[in-house]
């Protein structure tokens, strides 16, 4: 059997410049399809258009011709001569398949035909995809496919498969099939080509402007909305050679991502990386990434120019205090600390421009690879570098931001800034004392931000081991905090952060977010005590990170009108749901059990914490107020149960609790100094909400722990104390002292109090 080598410009997932009409016309039969914004977008701008009736018909299956014109059209390519014996010059299509062989999207058969009137299969359609993307740039990192049916993949069409899994145009099923020989239709070649177009940046309309010949170690891109950013690498004679650019679309925000050799394509000695995060209020992040590869130290210049200004002020965040570093027993050190500070750019009255400016970081990217082909990966933490210049020219009424960067030999070097013409902070009040709390709380607050998350000090015990050991701690990425803030001061710079975090943990999950398809969240880097215990490597689930996410996502987009994530929740809480038909559970009555912490595939089943098993509690039960399924009542009702028919052996004999239990019935550990106690105030608020009585056994829990914090003279924290006085505890909290402080609290407390 022939094979025919088409090679489009789309992907999987990029597919249909359907019609030949270049007017936007209001389609009647996409309005349920999860492709509508794809379809309206392309229809807007001409690219597809649907049939005389007014329909689009998305379902309807789509030919190699078809698809061939959709791409041609997409990026306008000229026409060329076909000399295919099956399509004459008399084909509505010739001028496209013309075209598309001009450019060497499509060959043909070994005959000469291009068999246009076939339909065209997911294989096919990759392998076009791959070939029109490389005919717009040099895109050639390839992915280890993963698909279940990857060996039914095509050998003409396996690379272009692995290259456009790699760049994200491609993914499989939410089975994680790939299925090669599935045929596309009309919908799903719309959606591939919005992502084609969206990665190849002809979406926006936003170019990267190469260095130019006069100075070829500058990198400049236009921001598009009248700023622009300059990325100098300080090396005498060395210059930067771009490469490539493409795009990912998040939720509010699109990345346009820029890359560069340093030096030339024949004499690399690493690459710069530049993503401009546009966010939907016309806000920008800009994230520069260099990789030192050489034996060679550069430094390099982040410039940023605002023209029409006359007055600058640097709010510095350093002058509300210095940064308190106190050892602890399970991260130790954390040496980072802020961002340096906010720059207001003025002409007289008139903002010109505002910039948080961030600190620029520098590490090794560590990775430890396991027998079953699976990894756990971290970054070590090597410096934070803080130099910035702020350079004036009054007779030509300009200002200019440097931020500098060290680039040291065989590291990554990562800066941030955020930039906005509006105000971050409207009022000053509002500013000073998020200024003050990031110093006061910066192990909680992120400080280094980069284009695929923020990086956050993790414990001793990770593997790889390093006591400097940084990672993208899913706690962390998911912005609870940030949106509290910007519920109470309605602050642009927490909506901007917010943003943000959608953003990383679309990136996190390769795209599910945008798509509204929340996945389960593993961790990525591997616990050795979990490791020793039970054999759990990374990636594994871990269930309290899992909840966190969820709630952040479902109340991000109860606070926006976000309509992928309404049901954002409804995924981790059927997951919780189904872990007792998977075994993943410890029984505790025949009507009763708790759900392990942890959870992967071919790891022994781990404990349970008390604190975890609270949290899931209460999170089946507000998605059962939002949903009305008795599912998620049951399956809270069975771990209320299970963690009352275990009292009083949660208690220790000094009055604290346990931290967990085992399948052997054995507790261990003791428990967090608040977590724990906030758990089950806030438990039994939920229980109120749905017009349960208290758990009486939970109010024993709650006396039992706080009399031990206050006989030992452990701070609490405000609003617990504050808690413990609405439920009717205040007695045993009676002229006792609070921390406003949250230096010492444990990093995912601040969320969960937040709620």
């Amino acid at each position: 059997m022939k094979k025919i080598a088409y090679l489009f410009l789309l992907t999987l997932f990029l597919g249909g410049f359907l019609a030949m009409n270049a007017n936007a016309q209001t389609l009647e039969d996409i309005e349920d399809h999860w492709a509508k914004n794809e379809i309206n977008t392309l229809a807007e701008k001409g690219v597809i258009s649907g049939f005389e009736d007014g329909t689009f018909r998305p379902y309807a299956q789509v030919t190699r011709g078809q698809f061939v014109a959709f791409l041609v059209r997409a990026l306008e390519l000229p026409i060329g001569d076909s000399a295919f014996k099956d399509v004459p010059k008399t084909s509505r299509l010739y001028d496209d398949i013309s075209a598309a062989k001009k450019a060497g999207l499509i060959i043909g058969t070994t005959d000469g035909l291009a068999k246009s009137d076939e339909k065209i299969t997911r294989t096919d359609a990759a392998a076009l995809l791959d070939r029109a993307v490389q005919h717009e740039g040099y895109y050639p990192e390839k992915a280890q496919l993963t698909y279940t049916d990857a060996k039914s993949i095509s050998k003409y069409a396996y690379e272009s498969v692995q290259r456009m899994t790699h760049y994200g145009l491609i993914s499989g099923t939410k089975d994680n099939q790939f299925q090669p020989l599935k045929i596309a239709n009309r919908g799903e070649s719309a959606a591939l080509i919005y992502r084609m177009l969206s990665f190849l940046g002809e979406l926006d309309g936003t170019k990267p402007v190469r260095p130019a010949a006069s100075n070829p170690s500058i990198a400049a891109i236009d921001l598009a909305n009248g700023n622009k950013v300059q990325i100098r690498l300080n090396t005498a004679g060395m210059p930067l050679q771009y490469i490539r650019q493409d795009s990912v679309t998040h939720i509010r925000a699109t990345d346009r991502n820029y890359y560069y050799h340093i030096g030339s394509a024949q004499n690399s000695e690493g690459t710069l990386k530049v993503t401009i995060r546009k966010l939907d209020n016309e806000d920008s992040f800009i994230y520069t990434e260099f990789q030192n590869t050489s034996e060679k130290n550069h430094s390099a210049s982040i410039i940023l120019p605002f023209s029409n200004a006359a007055s600058y002020e640097v709010s510095r965040i350093d002058t509300f205090g210095q940064v308190d570093r106190q050892h602890n027993n399970t991260f130790g050190i954390d040496p980072s600390s802020h961002p340096i500070g906010l720059l207001s750019v003025k002409n007289g009255d008139q903002m010109a421009g505002n910039v948080m400016i961030g600190k620029n970081y520098i590490s090794l990217k560590r990775v430890q690879s396991y027998a079953n082909g699976q990894k756990s990966v971290l970054r070590e933490f090597l410096e934070e570098y803080e130099s910035y210049k702020i350079l004036q020219n009054k007779d030509a009424a300009s200002i200019t931001m440097q931020l500098e960067m060290k680039v040291p030999a065989k590291t990554v070097s990562e800066s941030w800034a955020l930039l906005s013409n509006q105000p971050l902070f409207e009022k000053k009040e509002n500013r000073d004392s998020w200024f003050e709390r990031s110093v006061k709380e910066y192990t909680t607050i992120n400080s280094w931000l980069t284009s695929e998350g923020a990086y956050t000090k993790l414990p001793w015990s990770v593997e790889p081991s390093y006591k400097m050991a940084f990672g993208r701690n899913l706690g962390n990425l998911q912005g609870g905090i940030y949106l509290t803030m910007y519920k109470g001061m309605q602050e642009r710079y927490f909506y901007d952060i917010v943003i943000n975090s959608l953003a990383d943990l679309n990136i996190y999950s390769n795209g599910a977010i945008r798509a509204g398809d929340v996945p389960i969240f593993k961790t990525e880097y591997t616990s050795t005590w979990l490791k020793n215990a039970y054999g759990t490597t990374a990636p594994y689930i871990d269930t309290r990170h899992n909840e966190n996410v969820a709630l952040f996502l479902k109340h991000t987009g109860e606070a926006f009108g976000i309509q992928q994530l309404a049901g954002a929740n409804r995924k981790y809480a059927d997951f919780l749901v189904q872990q007792k038909s998977l075994g993943n559970i410890i029984q505790i009555t025949p009507t009763s059990h708790l759900v392990a912490d942890y959870y992967a595939p071919g790891s022994q089943k781990t404990h349970v914490s008390l604190n975890h098993a609270l949290g899931e509690m209460r999170f089946l039960l507000e998605t059962y107020q939002q949903t009305n399924d008795d599912k998620y009542f049951n399956t809270a009702r069975e771990i209320q149960s299970a963690i009352e028919y275990l009292h009083p052996r949660w208690i220790r004999e000094d009055g604290d609790l346990w931290y967990q239990v085992n399948g052997r019935m054995e507790f261990n550990g003791r428990d967090y100094p608040w977590l724990t106690l906030a758990d089950l105030l806030l438990s039994q608020e939920r229980f109120e909400e749905i017009g349960q009585p208290r758990s009486t056994v939970f109010d024993q829990l709650i006396r039992s722990k706080t009399n031990y914090l206050v006989d030992t003279k452990q701070p609490i924290k405000a609003p617990i104390i504050q808690m413990l006085r609405d439920q009717g505890f205040g007695d045993l909290v009676e002229g006792y002292g609070s921390v406003s402080a949250a230096s010492t609290l444990e990093k995912d407390v601040l969320d969960l109090l937040s709620e």
